[in-house]
């Protein structure tokens, strides 16, 4: 008997734990959303690839130590052919041929070079910090845009399922119905028509719930890969959809340009593709760099190092294009159009700003006045909720009439939510519109 009180036991715990969710509020899920998002952590590869850039821009203007080492296996003698006749001297028997190689070549070379002048290294360590730069902002960008998508996405969800339950809700009133409907009508009471109609609205409200119940499984799910959580794992949000910020106030354009970070990138490809156009442009001055040889040989048909040759070489290398066919005007032109396309796209980022905050003011000014409306909407419903309640009392009214009034306000709450979602979508926007994501 107490071998099974604990197998019991057990069992009950096991389902206990697999019953168990995780429960997440906002600041949670977007820990979350920051530490696994594949968004960001791509973002933070091009972050990682800048660095790397920069470095080897940088690397650029350093000093070069190379080092050759090479070995040759003779298979075969070489001759070198000397005339050792006297001036003057026609007969022929004056040349002799020396052997001038080993079975056994060895050789070393190290090479110091640094390049002393040249315009192209100059502006490729200028475009390096500016690509820098980009990439920051553009991380800057890719995070309030994903934060603004997880917040937008959390309370949707937390719609979702309200209006999964109220619309479940509605189906257990229509299936009530019905059975009351059927009741009456065999007892005469109600028409055959009556009882159709009710079965017809019954059965069209399954398919509903079916749908909502859907969409807030979906919603669910992407919730999760957004955050890196399993699929398996049942999660549960913590949240509500009753209380919304105060309306933002209005900034100035300039203001409000100047903080987003997305625009401040477009500024940084601007100076950047400025950069490029000097950087063609260096193709048409000269480059000078200096070189320090260290060169050792030796030859042997041992294998040993003898006959060994060593010297030092300093030595400058002044390179001057003079005619290149045309090929640097072409690459400023090509640069310069560069630089022409990302100024119109400035302007154009400009005018899509201004529109963009344009419309969102007007979601929210939209938002909050139905807003308003459905409060005074759901304020109607709850108090024909507590009349409904009072007839029930008293008897004057059934216990459906109840519960369709407690479905009506049900609704009414919906509708609030929908008009506080809709005010929050626009708001997060507006931050992100802003570059004030928190």
């Amino acid at each position: 008997m107490k071998k099974i009180a604990i197998l019991f036991l057990g069992l009950l715990l096991m389902i206990s734990t697999a019953a168990a969710a995780d429960n997440y509020n906002l600041q949670e899920f977007l820990s979350l959303v920051r530490e696994n998002s594949k968004e960001l952590k791509t973002a933070q590869k091009e972050l990682d690839l800048a660095d790397a850039t920069k470095k080897e821009a940088l690397s650029t203007a350093l000093p070069k130590l190379m080092l050759d080492a090479t070995y040759n296996r003779n298979l075969s003698d070489y001759y070198m052919y000397v005339d050792l006749s006297a001036p003057g001297d026609d007969e022929d028997g004056g040349t002799q041929k020396f052997k001038i190689n080993r079975n056994n070549e060895y050789g070393l070379s190290v090479v110091l070079s640094q390049t002393l002048f040249s315009l192209n290294v100059l502006n490729a360590i200028k475009a390096a910090g500016q690509y820098q730069k980009l990439t920051d902002f553009l991380y800057d960008a890719s995070y309030q845009e994903i934060v603004t998508f997880a917040k937008k996405g959390f309370y949707q969800t937390l719609l979702l399922k309200a209006v999964w339950e109220v619309t479940e809700k509605s189906e257990q009133n229509a299936h009530e119905n019905y059975l009351n409907m059927k009741d009456k009508f065999d007892q005469g009471l109600v028409s055959q028509f009556a009882l159709l109609q009710a079965e017809v609205h019954w059965k069209d409200m399954v398919p509903q719930t079916i749908g909502a119940k859907r969409n807030y499984e979906l919603a669910l799910i992407s919730l999760k890969n957004l955050a890196g959580i399993s699929v398996e794992d049942r999660i549960t949000l913590e949240g509500a959809l009753d209380s919304y910020p105060d309306m933002p106030e209005a900034l100035g354009f300039e203001e409000l340009v100047e903080a987003r970070p997305g625009y401040k990138a477009l500024l940084w490809e601007e100076k950047l593709r400025r950069t490029a156009v000097n950087a063609e442009r260096s193709g048409y001055f000269p480059t000078l760099t200096g070189s320090f040889i260290y060169n050792f040989s030796s030859q042997s048909d041992e294998w040993q190092l003898d006959d060994k040759n060593d010297n030092f070489i300093v030595g400058l290398n002044l390179s001057v294009p003079l005619f290149t066919g045309g090929y640097t005007r072409a690459k400023v032109n090509q640069a310069r159009i560069e630089l022409d396309k990302t100024r119109i796209r400035v302007d154009q980022t400009r005018d899509n700003i201004h529109k963009e905050i344009t419309d969102i003011r007007l979601r929210l000014n939209g938002a909050k006045d139905r807003i308003l409306a459905a409060e005074a909407t759901r304020e109607t419903a709850e108090r024909a909720f507590q009349m409904a309640q009072t007839s029930a009392k008293s008897g004057l009214a059934t216990q459906l009439e109840l519960k369709d009034a407690r479905v009506a306000l049900d609704q009414a709450q919906l509708t609030h939510y929908v008009a506080i979602y809709e005010y929050l979508s626009a708001y997060f926007d507006w931050e992100k519109a802003i570059g004030k994501v928190d």
